[in-house]
């Protein structure tokens, strides 16, 4: 897997449903923005301890299971799918009508808002699985130190920019109202590109199981 493709599949898996998105969602709607970019720091540094978990205990983990390696690929594979399918299940049913722009913000504490986007990312037991299997696919071919690094650091600096550019636009009422209709369509892109994601991961397990044989 490329530098580009790791970065755009782990671009869109930042942004489909999960515990982080939908943090981040209320903190828009409830907080002021502070409270919001504190809460994507300590999101960040969940991301942190899970990216070097994974990428750092890899190595060994797989020179002694091979086996293993094909196990997270096929996991994450399954992961994204289910990702995906979830999405474009979604495009069939009426959005919430939620409001992006609350009359009234109630104000956080910032070492609060740190404590809950921390707790939140750490405490899901998927985004180590799905970072587990995407780091495997992408150091197949180069497991060096640097190159683990530079993965890490792609994965921290989207969510860092990424997430605080999204929850900044979504202070903007009409950006939360484009985004609020637009659900759908982009809804349906990032499920398609999830799925051509698995397929990807699918067919790098099935070669790694012919080289195991």
């Amino acid at each position: 897997m490329s530098l580009l493709q790791f970065s755009l599949t782990m671009f869109v898996a930042q942004f489909s449903p999960g515990p982080d998105m939908l943090l981040l969602l209320k903190s828009a709607v409830n907080h002021p923005l502070r409270a919001g970019l504190i809460t994507i720091w300590g999101i960040c540094c969940g991301l942190a301890v899970h990216c070097c978990a994974a990428a750092f205990g890899l190595g060994s983990l797989l020179k002694l299971y091979p086996r293993v390696f094909q196990v997270l690929l096929i996991a994450g594979a399954l992961y994204l799918s289910w990702l995906g399918v979830k999405l474009l299940r979604s495009v069939m049913h009426k959005p919430e009508e939620a409001p992006l722009a609350p009359d009234v913000e109630q104000p956080l504490r910032d070492g609060a808002a740190f404590r809950v986007g921390l707790l939140t990312n750490l405490s899901n037991a998927k985004a180590f699985l799905f970072l587990t299997s995407l780091l495997a696919t992408a150091l197949l071919d180069d497991a060096s130190g640097g190159r683990k690094a530079l993965l890490i650091g792609i994965i921290l600096g989207q969510a860092l920019v990424f997430w605080s550019l999204f929850l900044w636009l979504l202070k903007r009422p009409r950006i939360a109202a484009l985004y609020r209709n637009s659900q759908r369509p982009i809804n349906v892109l990032l499920g398609l590109l999830l799925l051509l994601a698995a397929v990807q991961i699918a067919f790098e397990s099935a070669r790694q199981g012919q080289l195991i044989r």
